[in-house]
């Protein structure tokens, strides 16, 4: 923000507004902050002065300890595709108690079968691993390209996150100014930045470049459809065609994560709609409504090298709780839902979200506030992505919409308003957003949408003064 002494007063006020609404929250914070490296138990979920804590939640709603209301739309790391604990969800969960088939065995069922199977038919892909978590399921499906290719370096684009796994941390936030890709985390090989090259997401030409240079190394290219770190930017259909056509070309594998997009605008990969066969592919989020869980699918071949047949092996297919009879009850569940509703579910999610997206426009535009609404689509055979953010924009010569990673140039654009200081003006307002705005399932309402705008028109005037 432009006006530094406006800025900092505006926001102690919002601040002191929000610990007396938030009281008890303040109070388990304050109880439980020294337990852990970053005060909450999950860095994601924690921001200034201190997190809601929630106490129960449905729908499209949280309920807080303090006993408030939020309209949430952040659900569950975007994982609630039906709102919050769905009836379909936890009566399919609460039979599996009822008949003591909900807690781990450490031995095979037929639930693992089932879901196989629906997977197969939902996105043609043939083979699958199950786990726990999109950081392993991504980590597995990398290690397994890398193990069928015989090659070391892993493609990424920039401001991709897949996890906190080793391949993953390197070009996501660029702490250090968006033209300098360094090493995000610690605790890897000092050189290890050298196996992971990344190239602009829409960039045709850079990614021609990047194979012309080193295709006969690149072992794999990992790749989202929207880049949910970088705000959600959307992929055209050329960009993903030219990386299908070049993987095969020179014998690397195409793994494309979808996490957060799997099952999000149709009953199946979001890859169909831009007319490309990834070699694997990970889902996980929406698949079970909110419950631990991820898969890899992808072609025989390339799973197989999991096999105890090979010599040696991708350990791919560990872990203690990976096919938990709860999980696997719960994606069964949400994926034949997802499936038999799939023509009222989809469209009641894109077109709320595209009210949401437009009014917000209005608002702003209304308020000469300048922003870049996220989530739009670049072609017209694939719908808007029911999920997008506000990027305040406080000065557009410094920003470039076409490059994904500008969504972290703080340069260009104002990161604390859109992260932090409207998160918090918003929940004095009763909602809860992520990046200014955030998800829409298929809980949410009209009227829900129509109380962000609301809020929004209600709160942007104290931001135009501060810009």
């Amino acid at each position: 923000m432009v006006n530094s002494s406006l800025t900092k007063e505006y926001i102690r006020n919002l601040e002191e507004q929000y610990s007396q609404k938030f009281s008890e929250s303040k109070k388990v914070f304050d109880q439980g902050q020294s337990y852990y490296p970053n005060q909450t138990s999950h860095s994601a979920r924690i921001f200034k002065p201190f997190p809601p804590f929630i106490k129960s939640a449905h729908g499209s709603v949280v309920t807080t300890d303090d006993g408030v209301e939020l309209l949430d739309f952040w659900q569950g790391h975007f994982s609630n595709i039906l709102g919050h604990n769905n009836t379909i969800l936890t009566n399919a969960i609460r039979s599996s108690l009822d008949s003591n088939m909900a807690l781990q065995l450490g031995l095979s069922t037929p639930l693992e079968n089932e879901l196989a199977s629906i997977l197969k038919k939902a996105t043609g892909l043939e083979s699958f691993i199950f786990t726990t978590s999109g950081t392993l399921s991504t980590m597995y499906a990398t290690m397994l390209g890398l193990a069928h290719t015989n090659r070391s370096l892993v493609l990424k684009l920039e401001g991709g996150w897949h996890g906190a796994q080793p391949w993953s941390l390197i070009g996501v936030k660029y702490p250090e100014g968006i033209d300098k890709k360094i090493l995000e985390s610690a605790g890897l090989s000092k050189n290890w930045d050298e196996q992971v090259l990344t190239v602009p997401m829409n960039d045709v030409n850079a990614l021609k470049e990047c194979f012309e240079k080193h295709g006969d190394k690149i072992g794999v290219f990992i790749a989202e459809l929207v880049l949910g770190n970088s705000g959600m930017v959307m992929a055209t259909k050329e960009f993903m065609q030219e990386a299908r056509r070049l993987t095969e070309k020179y014998g690397s594998v195409f793994v494309i994560d979808e996490m957060v997009t799997g099952f999000r605008v149709r009953a199946g990969g979001l890859y169909k709609l831009y007319d490309i066969e990834p070699d694997m592919v990970t889902f996980g989020k929406a698949v079970t409504g909110g419950m631990p869980f991820a898969c890899i699918a992808g072609k025989k071949d390339i799973v197989s090298e999991a096999s105890v047949t090979k010599k040696p092996r991708v350990w791919a297919d560990s872990g203690t709780f990976s096919c938990h009879p709860a999980s696997l009850t719960a994606a069964i569940t949400v994926l034949r839902y997802l499936i038999d509703n799939e023509k009222e579910i989809y469209p009641h999610m894109i077109n709320n979200m595209n009210v949401l997206r437009d009014g917000c426009k209005k608002v702003m535009n209304k308020n000469n506030i300048d922003v870049d609404i996220t989530g739009e689509s670049y072609d017209d055979s694939i719908p808007n992505f029911p999920i997008g953010t506000i990027r305040f924009i406080k000065d557009r010569s410094q920003y470039d919409r076409s490059r994904a990673i500008h969504h972290w140039n703080t340069t260009a654009l104002d990161i604390d308003l859109r992260d932090r200081i409207s998160r918090i003006a918003l929940m004095l307002k009763g909602i809860y957003t992520w990046q200014g705005m955030g998800v829409v399932t298929y809980a949410h309402s009209r009227s829900d949408i129509e109380k962000l705008i609301s809020a929004y028109s209600d709160i942007v005037t104290d931001f135009k003064k501060l810009i």
